[in-house]
């Protein structure tokens, strides 16, 4: 087998470790950080536990399904895709089940899902294909484009003010388009994350952000006075800039995740014996599940995950960087990405270097559709891979074997004249 060959294999099953030991490891933080909820709410311990494994049971079959079919099938599928997310993100806007003074989810039959987070694999899909046969044409590609790009000129001679690169490449509307539903729930967070995702397949494309830059830093200006308009925006980031002046009011959540993490030390206070569960770290099993991990498994377990995300990370860049079309190219980046951003995201907002923006920790944070989601999107990088290792094989075959010869070449080699 050649070095090519087994960089190939080892990519699938580094992977394929990774996201086994994140569900286990995932499966057991929901169970520590729930079952203290469950017990004062009269119920049994083992309530979330047991939902948990009813999702990781339901999300095993279109796991497998997409496991087991070819990626390229997806290229069909991602406008259709598109057009029924858009039509789910409107009907959470208009008829969606209000939890915390957000509208983030649709019911059917006692069941709750969040079509936001479908919103997030979808835009992968719906970016890899587009962009991947404007990559293939070696065409322009520009996060913005200039004004001589929509209104050429008849003298052919552009003037200074069609060569200002502010309008947006088309392509980045959709993505916009599911980014302003999505953060009119509101839920900034995953907005920031739908529109991240396309940015990074741009940039792997070829964009380059120095040509942006400018319109790059006006929209980001813009992006930053929205979000301090709301008050309750506002208060996140006073309470991120010094939570500790405001640790019983605005800074609650994130001075009780930093004495969380601070309070496991290295080896951990011991698998379910964090006290941070006990009515005082809100979010203790969704957004702030990381600290509850913290405390328990200490900075080993920290470290460890950090390691598998690093994992994921640099197996799926490597991965894309081995895939041969460019459609599983980019789809590979964004997968990575969508694993990657929101593990880096997560990480760093309950660890006080980011604000609070509501973004789960992949396979560690409970979630009903994160964790479908997360399993399909795991099943498809896996996929890639897994085809990408299957045709380095077959091409090795090919090249190790013997070249044909004719019969009339064959025969005299069998039998040589005398």
């Amino acid at each position: 087998m050649n070095p090519h060959t087994k960089e190939m294999r080892r990519n699938f099953w580094m992977l394929l470790i990774a996201f086994f030991l994140l569900i286990i490891i995932g499966t057991s933080n929901v169970f520590s950080s729930t079952f203290v909820e469950d017990m004062a709410e009269g119920g049994s311990a083992y309530g979330h536990l047991i939902r948990q494994g009813v999702y990781l049971s339901l999300g095993l079959v279109p796991a497998l399904f997409v496991y087991k079919k070819d990626y390229h099938m997806w290229k069909k599928w991602s406008v259709r895709l598109f057009v029924f997310t858009v039509i789910l993100l409107v009907a959470v806007l208009a008829a969606g089940i209000v939890v915390n003074g957000a509208r983030r989810w649709l019911g059917a039959g006692g069941f709750t899902f969040q079509p936001s987070e479908i919103a997030k694999l979808v835009v992968i899909l719906f970016t890899a294909d587009k962009l991947a046969p404007l990559w293939d044409k070696k065409g322009h590609i520009e996060f913005f484009l200039p004004l001589s790009a929509f209104f050429p000129s008849q003298t052919g001679k552009e003037p200074r003010w069609k060569r200002i690169r502010f309008v947006p490449h088309p392509l980045l509307l959709p993505p916009l388009l599911l980014g302003i539903l999505v953060f009119r729930q509101p839920d900034a967070g995953t907005a920031l994350v739908i529109l991240f995702l396309p940015l990074v397949m741009f940039w792997v494309s070829g964009a380059s952000i120095l040509k942006a830059k400018v319109p790059l830093l006006a929209t980001l200006a813009v992006g930053i006075v929205y979000l301090l308009s709301a008050p309750y925006r506002m208060n996140r980031i006073i309470s991120w800039y010094d939570p500790w002046s405001y640790e019983k009011t605005l800074g609650y959540q994130t001075v009780q995740g930093l004495i969380a993490i601070g309070s496991g030390g290295i080896m951990g206070q011991g698998l379910g014996e964090g006290i941070s569960k006990f009515s005082y770290l809100p979010e203790a099993h969704t957004d702030f599940a990381f600290a509850v991990l913290a405390q328990e498994w200490g900075m080993r377990g920290s470290i460890f995950m950090l390691v598998l995300f690093s994992m994921i990370i640099y197996f799926g860049c490597n991965c894309a960087w081995n895939t041969r079309d460019t459609f599983g190219k980019l789809l590979t980046v964004g997968i990575t990405m969508y694993f990657g951003g929101q593990g880096m995201i997560n990480l760093a907002m309950v660890s006080g270097i980011l604000p609070v923006v509501g973004v789960p920790l992949p396979f560690i944070s409970y979630g009903g559709t994160s964790l479908l989601l997360n399993m399909i999107a795991a099943a498809l990088l896996l996929n890639i891979a897994h085809r990408n290792y299957r045709e380095a094989v077959i091409d090795a075959r090919l090249r190790e074997q013997p070249a044909l010869h004719s019969m009339k070449e064959e025969t005299r080699s069998r039998f040589p004249l005398r």
